[in-house]
This record gives structure tokens, sequence and C-alpha cells, in this order.
């Protein structure tokens, strides 16, 4: 059934707050009670806030409003990944959705409390330096009738008095490419930028860490070369995991693929292999972009783990984003 004319059963509940990132409105239904002894928080304190709790009179049907602040930048849907694995959620079905903030996740989820099993839906949103959840759960056998409000709620949620339209929790930094591409790329200032001088005058190529010595968690190596140098995509790949293997990670598994993208200028491609590295788990993903005039291939060296409290992988992942999509951009004739 369409949405409009559902919504004739449903108000805009505002939720005010002190914190000008918490202030939102949505729309539930008319007669979902909206429970103010829960959340309500009128500062940031740097975790997962609950900022406000509706459902109907049996409570048997509830959305909760969540918001976490970030410091570094990461995709929404990273962090809900690490999030329902400390909860204990079952997956049943997600889909991403794209966002020039960073992807955000929709998921149905499964989880059981005190032996009786529940079903949510979860669905993340970003702006800025936070993170919202929409965290909506019913029993099981009552999910159906519950999941219209859920999916209204989700697509109703506008922030009310932050300022809008901010993607990034950190500034960025501009990163020059002079040579093959007159145009470069951007990384978030937390990370290090350095030029690799190893290249021939030709290319050219930057070192980015996050962090540094024995603290650095993730590295990207950035590296253009002219069209002629490499004969296809697969070609600039080897060479760049034979720089990898050069510092002892050796990536199985990984098989280059190339990803429609709409764009008869530049052409993309993408892979992931693993490694090991002192017993640690690592990524390695490559994504390749080819021009006329040249190509250009980001490599993301990334530790893995089944427990990431830090959100280290999120911080990495969405580093590697940001830098291959600013060149992407920059150097299609529709960007």
């Amino acid at each position: 059934m369409p949405l409009a004319p559902r919504l004739r059963d449903y108000l805009r509940q505002a939720f005010q707050s002190p914190a000008p990132a918490f202030a939102f409105d949505l729309m539930i239904p008319k007669d979902w009670i909206w429970f103010e002894k829960d959340g309500q928080p009128n500062k940031v304190n740097g975790r997962l806030q609950l900022l406000a709790h509706y459902g109907n009179k049996e409570q048997s049907s509830i959305i909760e409003i969540y918001a976490q602040k970030i410091d570094r930048e990461m995709a929404p849907e990273d962090w809900l990944d690490q999030w329902m694995q400390a909860n204990h959620y079952t997956i049943i079905a997600r889909r991403t959705v794209a966002s020039d903030a960073g992807r955000n996740a929709d998921v149905l989820a499964s989880r059981t409390i005190e032996g009786r099993p529940y079903l949510y839906r979860l669905r993340t949103f970003k702006n800025g330096k936070f993170i919202y959840l929409l965290h909506s759960f019913a029993e099981e056998a009552r999910y159906a009738s519950a999941e219209d409000a859920f999916l209204v709620a989700a697509t109703s949620f506008n922030l009310t008095a932050a300022k809008p339209q901010q993607p990034y929790a950190e500034e960025l930094q501009d990163v020059p490419l002079h040579k093959v591409f007159q145009v470069g790329f951007k990384i978030p200032s937390s990370w290090t930028v350095k030029p690799d001088e190893s290249v021939d005058a030709a290319c050219e190529s930057w070192g980015l860490s996050n962090g540094s010595g024995t603290d650095r968690v993730g590295m990207i190596n950035v590296y253009t070369a002219p069209r002629n140098r490499f004969k296809n995509a697969q070609e600039i790949a080897l060479y760049a995991t034979d720089a990898v293997r050069k510092l002892g990670i050796d990536p199985t598994g990984g098989t280059l693929a190339e990803v429609p993208i709409g764009d008869p200028v530049v052409s993309l491609w993408t892979s992931d292999s693993f490694a090991k590295l002192d017993d640690r788990s690592m990524l390695v993903r490559q994504v390749v972009l080819g021009t006329s005039k040249g190509w250009a291939i980001f490599t993301l060296i990334s530790p893995v783990a089944a427990t990431d409290p830090y959100l280290v992988t999120a911080i990495n992942k969405r580093a590697l984003e940001i830098a291959y999509i600013k060149l992407l951009t920059a150097s299609s004739p529709t960007g």
C-alpha cells in the first residue's frame, strides 16, 4: 500500500532538547504514547544516549531513538554492525542506504529476551559528529501489525535544530595529485599524509596512516600511473599487491571485479583479500580507478577482528571511501 494514504492515522511528534543535535521530529501513530520518563538527555555525554521512547498503550510495539557522538569519521552501517554483534542480534535481512555522510543501514533482526522472540527494525542516520539509530521492535507474533509504524517513523525522521547536511565528523584535508591526474583527493584530518618518493618521475604515490609508529592501526597507499604503464586493472592491482607483500603481508582470496558506475569516462574495480600479520587478521582492500589518462589504485591495509570496540576497521574503511570517491567524482565530467 502506498505510504501517503496511511498518514491520516499518524501525527508528527516534535522532540525538543537544549542540545541542538538531539532535537528532532517524526511521525508516529495517533494512538501511541510518548513515554516521557525515558531518555530526554539535556547534554551530550559521548555514549549511546536514548533520546525518546514511543509505543502503543500495551507497550508491545516500541520505537526508541538513540544518538551517539563520534569523534572519528565512519559509516553508520559499520558502527551498527559492531553494536549489533555486541548486543547479540541475529540479522535476517539488510540493505545499505547510500548517503554523502557514509553508508547507512536498514536492518531486520531478531533477538530472544527472557525466552521470548522479538523482531527489530534498525535504521541509521548521520549528521556531522552524530549517528542516530531508530530502534524499533515488537514480539515476533506482533511484528507484522507494527511494521508500518516502524517504516513511517524511519521515513519521516528529521533533525530540527542541528545544522543540516554535515557529511563528516572530521575536517577533511586535501591531498594533491600533479602528474597523471591534475586533481587531488581528500582524507580525514586525523590521518597522517606523506609522499612516497620511491616511485619514478611519471608516477605519484602517497602514504596515509591512521596513527603512527607502533600506534598505527591502518594504512592506505594511493598510487597513480600513466595509462600505458599497465595493460589493465588486474595488472596494476598485482603491482600494488607485490608492494603489500614486501611489508610481510601476503593477501589471498581476492578477485578484482568491475563495479558498474554508469560513467563513460571513469571505470572502477574493487577487491577484498585477507592476510595474517603477527597473528592478526588483516583486510587488504583495493580500489582501482581507470581513465583515458591513467590509473589510480587505493590499497587499504586494516586489522579486522570479530570484536572491534574502538571501531578501527570502520574508521579505516570510511577513510578509503572518502579518498577514492573524491577522486572519482573529480575525474568524472558529471561530478
